[in-house]
């Protein structure tokens, strides 16, 4: 049996998402999530981004570790399209490769990646028990999965935290979570049902960023 989210996406279409991923806010995030992963990834591993959207997480990465090799995948080949010419117009250090391929049915060999990610993508897949059984395919022995989401449990001491540290005004924090948590949040309910139903063996979920969930998956 595989779990399905059985919920109304409202996804904007790849231009609005690729114009808001570049907006201030979201560049906060990527930064911080940057940061984050630049701390806990093995030297000059490979890893690939499943539903990198138009990359631009991994243009934040690739400037904090030039020793990576990133692959980012995105099922939107519009969203690819955007992020090969951003690489090309930015060319921040450390080599990146796009692909548009199905998050659900990866096209690699197993054990081909040392690690693995993907960033508030795992809440739209259909299908979320596949996708992860898909991230431990291609992980080497012992390699990991981050997977970030937006922690739909996360409280207004959690909310001021952020702001705060962000320099941003409370209100504005607080609507913003609000309106898009009931659709993109998850639980801690919700990764322990689907790690468990992909019968993962070594699994941790942690909040970060006071926002955002990064559970970690090993192969």
């Amino acid at each position: 049996m595989t779990s399905r989210f059985f919920r109304v996406e409202l996804e904007p279409p790849a231009w609005a998402y690729a114009w808001m991923a570049r907006g201030p806010m979201f560049r906060r995030i990527y930064r911080r999530l940057a940061a984050d992963l630049a701390a806990n990834l093995p030297l000059s591993a490979r890893l690939l981004d499943v539903g990198t959207g138009p990359g631009y997480l991994l243009a934040h990465l690739a400037r904090q570790r030039p020793d990576l090799s990133l692959f980012g995948l995105d099922l939107d080949h519009r969203m690819i399209r955007r992020g090969r010419r951003w690489e090309s117009a930015s060319s921040p250090p450390g080599p990146r490769h796009f692909l548009v391929a199905d998050a659900l049915a990866l096209p690699f060999a197993a054990g081909v990646f040392h690690q693995a990610l993907t960033t508030f993508s795992l809440h739209n897949w259909t299908e979320p028990v596949a996708g992860i059984r898909e991230l431990l395919r291609v992980l080497k022995p012992g390699g990991r999965a981050f997977i970030y989401e937006m922690n739909r449990q996360a409280s207004a001491y959690d909310l001021r935290r952020f702001a705060q540290e962000e320099n941003l005004p409370f209100p504005l924090v607080y609507l913003g979570f609000k309106t898009l948590s009931p659709c993109h949040g998850l639980r801690a309910q919700d990764f322990t049902r689907i790690f468990q139903q992909a019968k993962v063996a070594k699994w941790q979920l942690l909040p970060t960023h006071h926002l955002f969930w990064r559970g970690v998956i090993e192969g």
